[in-house]
């Protein structure tokens, strides 16, 4: 059977060729030599142990099995694969799922065994009370994922297990097949719970244990169909709803795209429901509370020097970095990277290159004017607990980026967008960001070993303060105040001020 998958004669590769989709058949454990060069032979053994006798594997034997399946998963991933079709070709191993769901879910075994391909009723029973047997011989401890594997599984259902933690880990969904495969999934998420999110139920199958793993997996099957094949065909048939999901996502104009009325958006005072508002803001979204915090840490947003050692932790670290991440860029290109740096030495060096050029830009100022700005602190380098550097990549996305090829510094811009974010991000969290700008770019990518091609476009300096001033430094130590707002907006054309 594995020879007829690998000659593409089968179901599985009839079905997966016609979806676009690749197919790779991993031996892991069958119990004769497979002599095609389109089989992976990654073999732990030939075949586990009898489970009505003892463990099916040795611990030696499951790490191995789950290495195959981790390995497996992130070469895929490695070679640009975003999804990842779990599916099985194996005897008997509806056996060895049914105990294993037993186990996982708390049942007896008439709750999970069924007929699998279609045995008999003989046959059935036989298959019970094997199963039976290898749940009072092993003993398996219900609240060890692994201790049930180890005892009860396969090496398929092993390496399958391994594949759904790494794709997850490597944040690349997993679409699941039948029950083994779901048995699988279980597992996984029973050892790894952040594991879930990532799982789509392809199909339903008739085996009685499957509809209770997905309930367990809190998943909804896309198909419901009555397939007990295997061979992922549950997945396969399924896989066109999820690429067209994504097309309806990424391609289907919204209701402000095609300027159609949006039923749910707020509703005009005076204004029936349901008639055309598109005068109106589409999905507003905020509450008057919510809309004066937006405006309060706009206010509030200062340039900081002063701070305390005390570390940023990193869950408010990386909220603050993914508000950098979902600033607006030119042609949806991202050209950002963040750079973070704890080290002191590396630090010390950047302050060293600051100071420098601080000297070298006083020489620009009067006197008097000179003296005073070498007394200014103007950076908290050594002070603040994270140097945050800020890159732009000009050659993220192509030399042609949408919306950048007449004005091709945008990706500038857009970087600058995402350095705003952050900085209003940090404000929100009691976070105080400084931006030190007085550097040589050459400088900066020789102590960060940055690319020749990538600018260096700001030195932020995140950690707490003792103390946010109610206006900006500069404007409260006179050296510049706030421009008046209505000298700086005009009306139409250049010069001409707006009208009373």
């Amino acid at each position: 059977m594995a020879v007829n998958v690998a000659m593409g004669s089968a179901v599985s590769s009839v079905l997966a060729r016609g979806a676009g989709s690749d197919l790779w058949l991993i031996d892991v454990g069958i119990r004769r030599s497979v002599r095609h060069p389109g089989v992976r032979v990654r073999k732990v053994a030939r075949g586990t142990g009898n489970i009505a006798r003892g463990p099916a594997m040795t611990v030696e034997e499951l790490d191995a099995a789950l290495e195959v399946g981790w390995q497996t998963a992130v070469e895929a991933v490695g070679q640009g694969h975003d999804l990842v079709i779990l599916g099985e070709m194996g005897i008997g191993n509806t056996t060895a799922a049914s105990a294993m769901s037993a186990c996982l879910l708390g049942v007896v075994t008439a709750d999970v065994v069924g007929p699998g391909t279609g045995i008999g009723s003989e046959a059935l029973a036989r298959k019970s009370a094997v199963i039976d047997t290898a749940l009072e011989v092993n003993q398996p401890n219900d609240q060890d994922a692994w201790d049930i594997l180890r005892k009860l599984g396969g090496f398929e259902i092993a390496a399958m297990t391994g594949a759904v933690l790494a794709a997850a880990a490597h944040r690349v969904p997993i679409l699941l097949d039948g029950m083994t495969t779901g048995v699988a999934a279980l597992a996984a998420v029973r050892m790894v719970p952040a594991t879930r999110p990532y799982l789509i139920a392809g199909h339903c199958s008739p085996e009685p244990a499957h509809q209770r793993l997905l309930h367990a997996l809190e998943l909804t099957p896309l198909l419901d169909l009555g397939l007990r094949l295997g061979e992922a065909s549950g997945a396969l048939l399924a896989l066109p709803l999820v690429s067209q999901a994504l097309k309806t996502m990424a391609e289907t104009a919204t209701f402000s795209d095609a300027r159609v009325t949006n039923p749910h958006g707020p509703v005009i005072a005076g204004e029936p429901a349901g008639e055309s508002r598109n005068d109106a803001p589409v999905a507003l979204g905020f509450s008057p509370a919510e809309k004066d915090a937006v405006y309060k840490v706009i206010r509030a947003r200062r340039d900081i020097r002063v701070f305390l050692p005390d570390p940023v932790p990193d869950d408010i670290l990386g909220r603050i970095l993914d508000a950098g991440h979902r600033g607006p860029s030119v042609g949806f290109m991202q050209p950002w990277n963040f750079l973070v740096v704890r080290d002191q030495e590396t630090r010390r060096r950047l302050q060293e290159l600051v100071e420098r050029e601080r000297v070298i830009a006083g020489q620009h100022y009067p006197d008097s004017q000179r003296d005073y700005y070498l007394r200014l602190k103007v950076e908290g380098l050594m002070d603040a607990p994270i140097t945050l550097c800020v890159t732009n990549d000009p050659t993220r996305g192509g030399p042609h980026v949408l919306g950048r090829n007449t004005i091709p510094e945008t990706d500038l811009m857009s970087t600058a967008c995402a350095i705003e974010n952050m900085w209003l991000a940090a404000r929100a969290e009691g976070v105080a960001v400084g931006w030190v700008s007085m550097y040589r770019k050459e400088d900066v990518r020789e102590v960060l070993g940055i690319p020749d091609h990538v600018d260096p476009v700001a030195l932020l300096t995140l950690g707490f303060t003792p103390h946010f001033p109610d206006i900006p430094v500069l404007e409260r130590v006179g050296w510049r105040k706030r421009l008046d707002l209505t000298t700086l907006v005009y009306e139409e054309r250049w010069g001409t001020p707006v009208r009373q």
